[in-house]
């Protein structure tokens, strides 16, 4: 044990170096794909250690330096002899330099405690960058780097407490024997994905941001239906001023990829009193019923259309989308025209107001659901055809009948001009379509501008718009195309929400919409389609594209609903069909049920917290009860108190008082052990013999002399004894 001791005194720095250079070595293997052997570069990481520790202990740098030197060239003379060429010795060769490069460094470094730290340092930033870049590790260099990472922190804690460095060596063994069994237990071969990091830093972002929208809109007094002034335009009802727009993230869409621009209305307006719009309000009609009646007229339309199956399939496109909530909180449910159908998280029933869709309660960041909705190609002739086919059923004439009612009415006091442009514009149209295409075609000749300035007190909006300023944004353009199509009797409404053209892509990517994607249009009412929408501010009305080709026989299945059970607003489970994001196959999923188990065990959290919590609640609650009981005690009971504490520091640190012993023998016992530099034991025994058998009383001054005196033996105490009886004295 003796020459085990001294030899570990004498290469403790070596060995430790020995480690660091394996460990350096390994992981340069490991990045450059130089497939030298573990062995061979941990052998000699070792041997050459020792040989530059031996060396420079002895002073004999020089000299073994050249012992090398004439090893290598006796080495090359007999290959040289041999025949053999001198190419086999080239690996061996860049091992043997490496071996001896890392051993010079780490041996030398581990000689001081601060040079070891930016090496190790290194070895893990470099651990970190091969896991995120999937670069392959043995189980062996990372144990290395770790044994290093032990052995450095024990040094330091070492050196702090004044123990050297042999005699922290020798906790080398435990730390070796620890990591080696971890290194033995089966691992899987693929490196670590850091997205789980990601999205766990992700998370708590989506948390905070929530929680930053929530305050927001609690604040702000804004409705709970979505309108553009909720993503950073300024109106607030009322139509006109400068426009404010934000690029912070509203939603994000995930699925099908349309074939057209993609609009998705949030609230839909039906009334127009000259300066704002408001939603329709209506009363006694069933749940999902508008968007029922909405997709059935097509499905209608087409069973009696006379189209062909390729018609139909270059005619219509179903999409499925996924919807989330990033920045904003709202009632609304944002849908693309003619949807269908809606899946919601379970217990969420939503309820149909016109053409709006709303929830029961405002729903904010990370509440998602899904979607599926046909989408039209409005470019195409066969829609032309589409638009001459008639239905004589009763359902479908009442509904004209209130839409026509509720979607064409002007207010009594708008200008006879407004009247006089509209028939301008339509003279020589034929349908209801051409009429909207011309004068979408001459408000695309307006300029656009994010300053418009407001109409005068009093004055129509859209009067205002289309005579005196013709300048100003989407909601100016969305008004005046559904006044204008009003004026010759097209049933139109105002709807607001967002559109882009940056549609989905066939690999689910996810789409993100800001509050510059927010934006308003029109929509008219079109027998037997029903609605459908129209754009005339410029840069979105060009960019409605070209009609579609024919889709392949298998993506071009229409379903129809049928029944009671076919309701639009579907409240279920999720949809999986469409990938949702709790797919136990991916990362994602994967999160998701790590959150599951931590919720789980979340009440175990909590019950621990409150038992901590009520422990200290009564150990807290326990000193201030004998603290009260002090105050009211007089010097004598004091005197008592205090010496009770005296005797308990005296059997922590060791001297008991033994049944049957007497004060004078405890005092010769405990004389020296128990003295302060302020007091000596043998003076407070003396006082308190004479109060306690002399008839003496306590005084005041008595009882502050052996406060003090306590105090000073507790501070002493404290400080050579370890946490846990330090803890143990503070509890009693």
């Amino acid at each position: 044990m003796k020459k085990y001791r001294e030899f570990i005194g004498k290469y403790n720095e070596s060995l430790h170096g020995a480690c660091l250079s394996a460990g350096l070595l390994l992981l340069a293997d490991s990045f450059w794909v130089l497939h030298w052997s573990p062995m061979l570069l941990s052998g000699g990481a070792v041997l050459f250690s020792l040989l530059f520790h031996y060396a420079v202990k002895k002073n004999a740098v020089l000299p073994a330096g050249f012992i090398l030197l004439v090893l290598h060239l006796a080495i090359f003379i007999f290959i040289h002899l041999t025949g053999r060429e001198f190419g086999i010795l080239l690996p061996y060769i860049q091992i043997e330099a490496a071996c001896l490069g890392a051993s010079v460094l780490c041996v030398t470094a581990a000689g001081h405690l601060f040079m070891t730290l930016p090496i190790l340092l290194a070895e893990l930033a470099c651990l970190i960058y091969y896991g995120i870049q999937g670069i392959s590790l043995s189980k062996w260099s990372i144990c290395l780097v770790f044994f290093c990472c032990l052995l450095f922190l024990a040094e330091a804690a070492g050196q702090k407490r004044g123990i050297k460095k042999q005699d922290i060596f020798f906790l080398a063994p435990l730390f070796f024997m620890c990591l080696l069994f971890i290194c033995l237990l089966p691992v899987k071969n693929t490196p670590i994905r850091w997205e789980t990091v990601r999205r766990a830093a992700g998370a708590v972002q989506e948390k905070a941001n929530a929680l930053l929208i929530n305050l927001d809109h609690f604040f702000s007094g804004t409705s709970d239906t979505y309108s553009l002034s909720r993503s950073g335009y300024s109106s607030k009802g009322t139509l006109g001023g400068s426009l404010i727009q934000s690029d912070n993230p509203q939603i994000s869409v995930t699925g099908t990829q349309t074939k057209s621009p993609l609009y998705l209305a949030g609230t839909i307006y039906d009334t127009y009193d000259g300066s704002s719009w408001t939603p329709e309000e209506p009363s006694g009609r069933e749940k999902g019923k508008e968007y029922l009646e909405q997709y059935k007229s097509i499905n209608e339309s087409l069973s009696v259309s006379g189209l062909s199956d390729e018609e139909i399939r270059s005619l219509t496109h179903l999409c499925t989308m996924e919807i989330k909530f990033e920045g904003l909180k709202t009632k609304s449910l944002f849908h693309a025209p003619n949807t269908w159908k809606f899946q919601l998280p379970a217990s969420l029933e939503a309820e149909s107001r016109g053409g709006n869709i709303l929830l029961p309660k405002a729903k904010g960041v990370g509440f998602s659901y899904n979607l599926q909705f046909l989408e039209l190609n409005y470019n195409s002739e066969d829609f032309q055809r589409l638009l001459a086919v008639t239905s004589g059923s009763q359902r479908a004439s009442a509904r004209r009948s209130r839409i026509v009612k509720n979607c064409t009415a002007l207010p009594d006091d708008l200008p006879r001009r407004v009247y006089d442009l509209a028939e301008e514009l339509t003279m020589g149209c034929q349908t209801p379509l051409e009429e909207l295409k011309a004068i979408r075609a001459y408000l695309a000749g307006y300029q656009y501008s994010t300053t418009a300035d407001a109409p005068a007190e009093g004055q129509d909006f859209a009067d205002s718009f289309l005579f005196d300023t013709k300048t100003g944004y989407c909601t100016s353009f969305a008004t005046a195309m559904a006044v204008l199509g009003r004026c010759r009797g097209i049933p139109t409404r105002y709807v607001e929400g967002f559109a882009t053209d940056r549609t989905c892509s066939e690999d689910k990517t996810e789409i993100h919409l800001s509050g510059s994607n927010a934006h308003a249009w029109a929509e008219a009412y079109l027998e037997p389609v029903g609605w459908v929408p129209f754009d005339s501010t410029p840069g979105y009305a060009s960019g409605a594209g070209s009609a579609w080709e024919a889709e392949s026989p298998d993506d071009s299945d229409t379903p129809i609903p049928t029944g009671p059970g076919s309701s639009g607003l579907v409240t279920g489970t999720e949809d999986h069909s469409t990938g949702s994001a709790g797919d136990s196959g991916t990362m994602e999923g994967i999160y998701t049920n790590l959150l599951q188990v931590l919720l789980k065990l979340l009440p175990i959290i909590l019950l621990l917290a409150a038992v901590c919590l009520m422990a200290a609640a009564a150990v807290l609650f326990r000193k201030f009860m004998r603290h009260r009981a002090y105050a009211s005690m007089g010097s004598y009971e004091k005197t008592l108190f205090l010496m009770d504490r005296l005797f308990l520091l005296g059997r922590l640190s060791g001297i008991s008082f033994e049944e049957g012993e007497t004060l004078l023998e405890y005092e010769e016992k405990a004389a020296g052990a128990l003295d302060t530099p302020e007091t000596a034991l043998t003076e407070i025994f003396r006082m308190f013999r004479e109060i306690r058998y002399g008839g003496q009383k306590a005084s005041p001054e008595t009882v502050s002399l052996l406060k003090t005196y306590i105090r000073s033996l507790e501070t002493q105490y404290l400080q050579s004894c370890s946490r846990t009886k330090r803890l143990l004295y503070c509890l009693r």
